[in-house]
């Protein structure tokens, strides 16, 4: 196998709390990724699930982790997309990101989310069953992170949304030359399509182009 260089080490907490006091357990885990960072880890990651006591929505938790650190790079492993706006999602990472002067690292989950028999008759109306968790809203996410459609794939947007514009701005401050979006990964029970691969979003002289 010959040698292996790591030159990258993380972690990944899922954000646990009593369910007496999910405030002491939210304020722990900003508290363990301010020390990761002092500890010099590269990244850390957190978990985002619902109806259990940990981190319920990983944009709003890493928006105040932005607040709190300064060089460690944050990332969602992983937001399960069923029950998110593909759109919607992209505008609140796209705000963590500017938040964090571009350390987010994004991972979603297609496929039938946990606790769907519970959650999804709150979320969705009528019938859910026949509702559409497959791979294709991971593309529609990534799609709009980087400013091209509104929606669905027949609604080209012709400005970006302010947070996405702001995030692209980054890429012309000297604190951010190179990328603003690294990576989307996309995990599921359904397979990994081959149109899935990394999607990167470079800086090209300074605009923010793809």
């Amino acid at each position: 196998m010959g040698n292996i260089s790591i030159s990258h080490i993380g972690f990944l907490t899922p954000g646990n709390y009593p369910d007496e006091d999910p405030l002491s357990g939210l304020e722990q885990t900003l508290e363990q990724l301010q020390y990761g960072e002092d500890l010099g880890f590269d990244s850390a990651w957190v978990r985002q699930r619902h109806l259990e006591p940990g981190i319920s929505s990983a944009s709003a938790f890493l928006a105040a982790a932005t607040q709190r650190t300064s060089r460690i790079e944050l990332g969602t492993a992983v937001i399960p997309i069923g029950y998110e706006s593909p759109y919607r999602l992209a505008e609140d990472l796209a705000t963590v990101d500017v938040l964090s002067r571009g350390r987010l690292n994004v991972g979603v989950s297609a496929g039938r989310p946990l606790h769907a028999d519970l959650i999804a008759p709150l979320v969705f109306d009528g019938d859910w069953t026949g509702y559409d968790f497959s791979h294709d809203r991971v593309r529609r996410f990534a799609d709009n992170l980087r400013g091209t459609y509104l929606g669905d794939e027949q609604t080209l947007i012709k400005t970006p949304s302010p947070a996405a514009a702001a995030a692209a701005a980054l890429c012309q401050g000297p604190d951010r030359p190179d990328l603003v979006w690294r990576r989307v990964a996309a995990l599921g029970r359904m397979g990994r399509p081959q149109w899935l691969q990394p999607v990167d979003r470079q800086c090209d002289n300074g605009r923010g182009d793809r």
